[in-house]
């Protein structure tokens, strides 16, 4: 395997933006933004070339922890595929960029925004240009469990990436991977469940809510000995495919393994969540099946790369004041008819977030451009899936990856719809602040940063 290291970039553009959000009801939201900064990169000359790193650091843990992701506490020190941070920095002209991507279920804002500093100081990229991706694995702990809360591992992946940086090749691809996954929420009577809270028979018998999204993005990068660098790969579904009580990277992890095995070598590989706020694995699935189908359809992707001609970049990052909930309740009747066992739990969520709610979020957006036709657009949330093909439909990128859960963890961020029906993801507590029209304005500052970066020069 190779660990290379990762260039920076240049900021050439600022511009404030300023929003004001009429909604259907009547409601306006101003949302001011602090500057947002874009870079965009000289013409290259003919000797220029792509250049790209790979670090990796190890963060499974020693001893036994709380898997994170369910209301009910799960204590194992088993471990089935070992948790890392991994970074892939790739350097064109003057500009470099730095994707990092975590085994763990979140990454808040405030830690996502020290690390970045940390990054900028030690190595000189920029903070604006780190996107550090939460796999959302529902099989390791929270940061809190590690001695430096992650800064530390995240910082170390970038540094072996920039020691090792070297030129390579990058190219692009995409396939599909149907059966795996479902929207986890269906309609009865108008009233949205998630599948889990159903009897077996049962979870198959209504409409789902939403679409699920089977598409598979993949950014390879090519050493000059022809082998595989690293693998960034983006799919739409919760890391919850692991039902064993051990510590894991799930799918994604089988994917790194399913990809070393049939090329025959170790790859690295970088998941980059998509919008699965409502999307999860198939309960029916056999355990590893995913991780198999999502792999063998990467390598089959990796088949038909089409190498990016021109080495270039662009970068585009903005923070946006998304306010909270408006009127927030506790949804007694909800909650009790949909998860009863849970109901403390939820009446527990509900006044401790309303102890530290603020009327507004920051929320930091990235957009990179690698070449002409690629391009990545993240958020810091847990985005439902409409939202995201939505974003990738407006898109007039030819590959256009949605990365959630990257530079902070604001929580579920539904359709303004799905708040009609209620549901787990929409009761208000840590997991689900922000305003119901958050999505509203997640798709259009997302869908203008690839407009941008399309047309920059």
């Amino acid at each position: 395997m190779t660990r290379t290291n990762a260039p920076q970039s240049s900021v050439q553009l600022r511009k404030v933006v300023a929003r004001v959000w009429l909604t259907a009801t009547g409601l306006i939201l101003v949302l001011l933004a602090s500057p947002a900064i874009a870079g965009s990169v000289k013409e290259t000359t003919p000797d220029d070339h792509f250049k790209a790193g790979v670090g990796m650091v190890d963060i499974t843990p020693t001893d036994a922890v709380v898997l994170a992701g369910s209301p009910t506490a799960r204590r194992t020190s088993s471990v089935g595929t070992r948790l890392f941070a991994k970074a892939l920095v790739i350097s064109a002209g003057d500009q470099k960029v730095a994707i990092v991507t975590l085994d763990t279920l979140k990454y808040p804002v405030d830690l996502a925004t020290e690390a970045r500093k940390q990054i900028e100081q030690a190595t000189g990229i920029p903070m604006g240009n780190v996107m550090i991706c939460a796999s959302h694995t529902h099989s390791g702990p929270l940061w809190s469990y590690y001695k430096d809360k992650l800064i530390t591992p995240i910082g170390q992946a970038v540094a072996l990436a920039v020691r090792d940086l070297a030129p390579c090749d990058i190219g692009t691809s995409k396939g599909n991977v149907e059966g795996v996954s479902e929207n986890r929420r269906v309609l009865i009577d108008g009233q949205a469940w998630n599948r889990w809270q159903l009897k077996p028979s049962e979870r198959e018998k209504y409409p789902a809510e939403g679409p699920f999204d089977p598409g598979v993005e993949v950014l390879a990068v090519v050493g000059k000995d022809g082998r595989y660098k690293a693998v960034v790969f983006n799919y739409a579904c919760h890391a919850a495919d692991n039902r064993a009580l051990v510590i894991s990277a799930d799918y994604p992890g089988d994917v790194q393994k399913d990809v070393a095995g049939k090329l025959g070598y170790d790859v690295p590989t970088l998941f980059l969540t998509g919008a699965c706020g409502d999307v999860n694995p198939v309960g029916s699935t056999q355990p590893g099946m995913f991780g198999e189908k999502l792999g063998a359809e990467v390598v089959r992707c990796l088949g038909h790369i089409e190498l990016i001609g021109k080495p270039a970049l662009w970068v585009e990052t903005r923070e946006v004041q998304i306010p909270g909930r408006e009127n927030p309740q506790f949804k007694e009747k909800d909650i009790s008819l949909k998860w009863p066992e849970q109901f403390e739990h939820y009446r527990s969520a509900f006044n401790e977030m309303k102890k530290w709610e603020k009327p507004a979020y920051p929320c930091f957006f990235t957009g990179i451009r690698i070449g002409d036709n690629f391009a990545i657009v993240t958020c810091p949330v847990e985005l439902f899936c409409a939202i995201g093909l939505s974003i990738k439909q407006q898109s007039s990128f030819q590959h256009t990856i949605v990365a959630e859960q990257t530079n902070g963890a604001h929580g579920y961020v539904p359709t303004a719809k799905s708040f009609e029906g209620g549901g787990y993801e929409t009761w208000f507590g840590e997991h689900s602040y922000l305003s119901v029209h958050a999505g509203q304005i997640i798709e259009s500052e997302s869908v203008e940063i690839l407009k941008d970066l399309k047309n920059a020069h």
